[in-house]
């Protein structure tokens, strides 16, 4: 339900402003974020295509340890509203 989703949009809206991110990985998270926004669609779907997404950024080389940690903080939160925890 797009209610258990409420903590993993709000912290997209956090990382997708957090200028110590670069800009790619901002770019990216900003499109996961505005899907997460648009209340039409299933959000199934949004989930598998945000974690997919995020899994990408999270093997970028060129990603910060304390970025690559948030990312995978938000992969767990979404994990966890996809399965209703």
């Amino acid at each position: 339900k797009m209610s258990d989703l409420s903590e993993v949009i709000e912290l997209l809206g956090t990382l997708r402003e957090d200028s110590s991110i670069s800009r790619s990985v901002r770019e990216a998270i900003a499109e996961i974020h505005e899907n997460f926004k648009d209340s039409a669609g299933d959000v199934g779907v949004k989930v598998d295509s945000a974690l997919g997404r995020l899994e990408d950024l999270s093997i970028d080389p060129n990603l910060s340890a304390d970025v690559r940690t948030k990312i995978w903080d938000l992969t767990s939160k979404l994990e966890g509203a996809a399965n209703g925890n």
